[in-house]
């Protein structure tokens, strides 16, 4: 469980996620538990080192005994060294967002039945092809009951903030709506095509204008952290485990300036390692 949060204008796209990795068992009436949660997890990534293409991630936190972050950063090096048919100085961010997706499903699909139907895995893939003039947002989605192969949910040409993990205070805060409108509408007795027809259009005229597709690089990371660490707040305040938490690491991708940390946490003192990158 966690909060990703996407914000992109017209001069960069920035991402934001927690840290906070919960380790969740089923209790014998079938229910789900969370056991414990740590806040040292890394979800967000440069897919490519060096380049403007970045990657975060929520929902499963391991495939088997590999993290999310060990299997990322073996991608990485696939595409970095040949193996995934990609490369490096000539790609687009659908065909890095393609192969991220052949990868995990295949290790989704391996994994025991009662892990897999109980589990979902969200991938976020953003940045600038080799020849994109703008940035680009994918979006795939794997869970037990279907695998949704990456979506293009923002293209060079549009300007919006998207989010994940756990949505609740994002929707309540932006569209102005609880997540749960459209099955209160339901239990209601509307029926469910109208039912989502009216939550739509609730969430449209109620929508908060928090964003402003020209605005500067670090008003959009001002705004993504904003929603991130309102939604940090709010978790705190439910009842039931802090499943998000911990430090939040903020990266942009620029057109020029490339993938850049903003804020990133690190379990040893800087000083006491002279490489900079720090395994991105």
């Amino acid at each position: 469980m966690t909060i990703c949060i996407a914000v992109k204008v017209h001069d960069c796209l920035v991402f934001v996620t927690d840290s906070a990795s919960s380790m969740v068992s089923t209790d014998a009436a079938g229910n789900q538990v969370v056991m414990r949660v740590y806040d040292s997890g890394h979800k967000l990534f440069n897919l490519i080192r060096g380049k403007p293409i970045s990657a975060m991630t929520c929902g499963l936190g391991n495939f088997g005994n590999s993290s999310i972050s060990t299997i990322t950063k073996e991608i990485r090096q696939e595409i970095a060294m040949g193996g995934a048919g990609i490369d490096p100085e000539d790609y687009t961010i659908e065909q890095v967002a393609n192969y991220a997706y052949g990868r995990f499903n295949a290790l989704f699909a391996a994994l025991p039945d009662p892990v897999r139907a109980a589990s979902s895995f969200t991938f976020f893939v953003g940045g600038y092809s080799t020849a994109g003039a703008g940035s680009e947002l994918w979006k795939m989605q794997i869970t037990g009951a279907a695998s949704l192969a990456p979506q293009l949910i923002a293209d060079q040409n549009t300007c919006k903030i998207e989010w994940d993990g756990q949505p609740d205070a994002c929707v309540r805060l932006v569209l102005g709506i609880s997540p749960q409108t459209m099955n209160i509408l339901t239990q209601a007795g509307i029926d469910a095509a109208d039912a989502l027809i009216l939550t739509q259009k609730l969430a449209q005229s109620s929508q908060a204008q928090l964003l402003e597709s020209s605005m500067p690089v670090q008003d959009a990371i001002d705004l993504a952290r904003f929603l991130a660490e309102t939604t940090v707040s709010f978790v705190r305040f439910l009842p039931g485990a802090n499943t998000v938490g911990g430090d939040l690491d903020v990266a942009t991708v620029t057109k020029f300036e490339g993938f850049r940390w903003i804020s990133r946490k690190h379990y040893y003192p800087m000083g006491l390692n002279a490489e900079t990158n720090h395994g991105a």
